[in-house]
């Protein structure tokens, strides 16, 4: 390899990811060698002021642990109730669906007797006032003539 690692080949060196040809050239390299030692160095110092930073604030229980402690039983209420809607929904969308069908058929119901009534009229509502003037005597429309009052 002639050419020194780049910093992309250096980070997938600190993953695991190397080849046996960038291994060849970090133990020949000492240019290489120093950036990825240094890089090495880095990580470790961040790893211990990341420990140590959360030891000084939880004390001797890490915090991840702690909060769990606090979240799990929040973790049940919410999952109890999503359980119970997911109960509940359904026989009270039918509830209501079979609650609305009936409305439904009285409103029809009612539709139907008031056009009934409508249809079954001999005379339509504007003219019964008229319907006193003249006999609807079934012998005189036989005849011919009618009787007017």
């Amino acid at each position: 390899m002639n050419q020194h690692l780049t910093p992309e080949q250096i980070s997938k060196w600190m993953a695991g990811e190397r080849t046996a040809q960038e291994e060849l050239h970090v133990r020949e390299c000492s240019q290489c060698a120093g950036e990825v030692e240094g890089f090495n160095a880095a990580l470790q110092m961040f790893r211990g002021s990341v420990r140590r930073l959360s030891d000084k604030e939880t004390g001797s229980v890490p915090q991840a642990i702690r909060h769990s402690r606090r979240v799990q039983p929040l973790r049940w209420a919410v999952a109890m109730a999503a359980l119970l809607l997911t109960v509940a929904i359904p026989p009270y969308r039918t509830a209501m669906k079979q609650r609305h069908q009936q409305e439904m058929a009285k409103a029809d119901a009612a539709l139907l007797e008031q056009i009934d009534a409508e249809v079954s009229r001999a005379v339509p509502a504007p003219m019964e006032p008229l319907i006193g003037l003249v006999d609807w005597d079934s012998t005189s429309a036989r005849g011919g003539g009618n009787k007017t009052r």
